[in-house]
C-alpha cells in the first residue's frame, strides 16, 4: 500500500508540473494606459476669463499614455465667448511628452484649440514646462502670433487637517498686445465619487462678464 501510494504521489507531482509547463504564460502588462473624464461646471473659466458667460458647462475628455512619457487625447466643452460669438462647442487636442533633467520633471507638449461654427477663432500653442519642490512652472506660445505667450505657476497643497482635501493656487501672466494677468485659489474633496471643486478667480478687466472675479462650483469623474 505504501509502494501504491508513492507512486500515486509522484504522479500527482508529474502531472502538476507538466500543467504548469504546458500553462500559457501570462501576458506582459501593456505600455499603454488610458482614462475619460467628465465634468459638470457652474462656468467654464479658461485662464481667469469666462469662456461661457457665467453659464454651465458640460465638460468630457479620453486621454491615453504611454510609459515612456508620451500622452495625448481630445477635450470638450459648450462654449458662449463674446470672441468665439458663432460657436456653441470647443474641442481641444493636444499631446505631450514627459521627462526628467537633473531630478526635475519636465515636458514638452502641443495642443490644438478648435471652434465649431467659429473657425476663425481656432489657433494652436505649443509649451513648455517643470515642476520643481511640488511647484509647476509653464510657458505656452501661441504658434500663429508673433508675441503671444502666457506664463503660470501653479501648486497643489494637500491639506493635512482635512483628509483628501486639496487647495490649488494658479497665477498666470498673458504677455501679447494687452498684458493681463489672472490667478485662483480652489478648493477640490471628493464627493459621491466625484471631485467637487470650488474655485474663485480674479482677472483685472475681465472683458467678458465686466467683473475681476467669478467663483465657480464644479463636480468632475475620472473613469
Amino acid at each position: 500500500m505504501k509502494h501504491i501510494a508513492s507512486i500515486t504521489t509522484l504522479t500527482l507531482v508529474a502531472a502538476a508540473g507538466f500543467a504548469d509547463a504546458a500553462a500559457p504564460a501570462a501576458a506582459p502588462a501593456s505600455a499603454w494606459s488610458q482614462s475619460a473624464n467628465l465634468a459638470f461646471t457652474s462656468d467654464y473659466i479658461w485662464r481667469g476669463i469666462s469662456q461661457n458667460a457665467g453659464h454651465t458647462a458640460v465638460q468630457g475628455g479620453f486621454d491615453i499614455a504611454h510609459t515612456s512619457g508620451l500622452s495625448a487625447g481630445v477635450w470638450a466643452s459648450n462654449v458662449t465667448n463674446t470672441t468665439t460669438a458663432a460657436a456653441n462647442l470647443e474641442v481641444d487636442l493636444y499631446a505631450n511628452y514627459g521627462f526628467k533633467v537633473a531630478g526635475i520633471d519636465a515636458s514638452v507638449g502641443y495642443i490644438a484649440y478648435s471652434y465649431e461654427g467659429s473657425s476663425a477663432d481656432n489657433f494652436s500653442e505649443v509649451n513648455v514646462g517643470a515642476t520643481v519642490f511640488g511647484i509647476n512652472a509653464k510657458v505656452s506660445k501661441n504658434i500663429s502670433a508673433g508675441n503671444d505667450y502666457y506664463y503660470e505657476l501653479a501648486y497643489n497643497y494637500n491639506v493635512p487637517a482635512v483628509k483628501d482635501l486639496v487647495l490649488g493656487l494658479h497665477y498666470g501672466f498673458a504677455d501679447k498686445a494687452t498684458t493681463t494677468e489672472d490667478y485662483s485659489v480652489a478648493l477640490t474633496y471628493p464627493v459621491a465619487g466625484f471631485a467637487a471643486t470650488v474655485s474663485y478667480s480674479n482677472t483685472p478687466g475681465n472683458f467678458v462678464t465686466g467683473s475681476d472675479s467669478t467663483t465657480a462650483i464644479s463636480l468632475k469623474k475620472t473613469f
